[in-house]
């Protein structure tokens, strides 16, 4: 008995263990998922990271900036390895200030942008930027960089300082 109980008691405690191992920098929210790239500090002032990211049809990703004080700038870009592009939406609070939707792009056109924002309190110190397939395409990947003051953090399914 006490053996059995021993043996029972190993093998829940590997499976436990494997399930808990098997963990990768790949993630998933709202349906969408992300891996990161690269990140780098440049500078000793900005960090970047590129990340590509995975939507289905119907899918969205969210990414959270916080912590950034008034003047802070934050830059990137995004453009799509598979599919012909994603819409992304940069939003501080409720106001949009920044939008790009590939509705009305000539067929066998990408959408692909650049960004750039100065974060102002009137608008607060978070930003979402939302990337979402409106369903049009089975799968689309975009690769995107985002480069921000090393004061700041993303989180959401992210979460880097």
């Amino acid at each position: 008995m006490n053996k059995k109980s021993f043996v029972l008691g190993l093998v829940i405690i590997l499976v436990i263990t494997l399930l808990a191992g098997c963990t990768s920098t790949s993630k998933s929210a709202n349906t969408g998922k992300y891996e990161i790239v690269r990140g780098a500090v440049l500078g000793g002032k900005w960090q970047m990271y590129q990340m590509r990211i995975h939507l289905e049809s119907g899918a969205a990703f969210d990414i959270d900036l916080l912590d950034l004080v008034t003047n802070d700038k934050v830059d990137g870009y995004f453009y799509p390895e598979r599919g012909s592009g994603a819409s992304l939406e940069i939003k501080a609070g409720v106001n949009i200030i920044y939008k790009a939707d590939p509705a009305g792009i000539p067929a066998g056109s990408t959408l692909s942008d650049r960004f750039s924002f100065t974060a102002n309190q009137p608008l607060g110190t978070a930003y979402v930027l939302n990337f979402r397939n409106s369903g049009s395409e089975k799968t689309v990947t975009i690769l995107m960089e985002i480069i921000y003051p090393v004061t700041a953090a993303i989180r959401g399914p992210l979460a880097i300082k």
